[in-house]
């Protein structure tokens, strides 16, 4: 099964970028819409990593958790948050 490894990276980590953003700022949107324009802002900002074998998947999640890896992640997403939360695409409320 082809895969890219770098989506699954990026869904892992963002739930605990959102909890420690919404520590600086609780009205941060995670409706539906926010959160898929963040994951695609964070993706078009890092490389893809297709894998198709149970063992490229597990060779990409050490290289992905590598703390090098792991922050690239976390700075693509928080620029996510930031350029989606100045121009957001859906009607106030949600």
């Amino acid at each position: 099964m082809l895969k890219n490894y770098t989506e699954v990276a990026v869904a892992e980590v963002f739930e605990e970028v959102l909890a420690q953003l919404r520590k600086q700022n609780p009205n941060i949107c995670d409706c539906e819409r926010c959160r898929e324009d963040v994951m695609a802002v964070a993706l078009n900002r890092l490389p893809p990593k297709y894998i198709v074998t149970d063992k490229g998947e597990i060779l990409t999640k050490v290289s992905f958790s590598r703390v090098g890896g792991k922050a690239e992640i976390i700075a693509s997403l928080i620029h996510g948050f930031e350029l989606v939360g100045k121009h957001l695409r859906h009607q106030q409320g949600g």
